[in-house]
């Protein structure tokens, strides 16, 4: 009987061993302005303030993609807003690419320092701004996270904004846990908002 206890024991140990350590992504927290749900957006401009360049143009075309796969008219800014040795974009210049594309919307995306624990307040995400106001001010923390080994835990913060009156849209933080590598960790990220776009009505539903 003891024998057969422990090799159970053991057994589930290492299950939950395994599923600890096995990559997630999941939305920790989301807003959305309520005039907004159920009206989907037409032509958004992505995007990501990451200080690797590498790495901001695979997110972004990432999101592009799933962007695309609902319909909607998406442009990379990695795409249109070369970069030279300043990796931060200039506030005339994401208006005049906006003015030119025909952008109803942006979406931006920041990772959200290690130290930080809470982004949104109880009513509305904090720091509300406009969408370069936002963009400014997520150059507090652009540093991607280093991916290696277990115990690795970041969060990503996404905001939505209407171009037209420069105010939000829609809001949400994904927190991603041991994910294997920076490719997998990105497609978990997209793969979350999407899902929570298209939860409340911003991506046009699939003919």
């Amino acid at each position: 009987m003891g024998k057969y206890f422990w090799m159970a024991a053991a057994a589930l140990f290492i299950l939950v061993t395994v599923a600890c350590s096995l990559s997630r992504t999941r939305m920790v927290q989301a807003h959305v302005e309520e005039t907004h749900v159920g009206t989907p957006i037409n032509n958004v401009l992505i995007i990501a303030v990451i200080d690797d360049r590498q790495i901001r143009t695979i997110f972004e075309k990432h999101v592009q993609e799933w962007f695309n796969a609902f319909g909607v008219e998406a442009v990379t800014s990695s795409a249109v807003l070369p970069i030279d040795d300043d990796p931060k974009l200039e506030k005339a210049a994401i208006i005049e690419v906006v003015d030119q594309l025909g952008a109803d919307t942006v979406a931006i995306t920041r990772p959200v320092g290690f130290a930080e624990s809470e982004v949104f307040s109880r009513e509305r995400p904090r720091f509300y701004y406009n969408y370069y106001g936002f963009y400014n001010y997520a150059w507090g923390y652009v540093s991607w996270p280093t991916i290696y080994g277990e115990d690795v835990e970041f969060d990503l913060e996404t905001r939505l904004y209407d171009v037209k009156t420069e105010t939000l849209i829609w809001a949400g933080e994904t927190k991603t846990t041991n994910p294997k590598t920076t490719g997998e960790a990105i497609g978990q990220v997209v793969e979350a908002v999407m899902k929570e776009l298209q939860k409340n009505g911003l991506l046009p539903k699939r003919s």
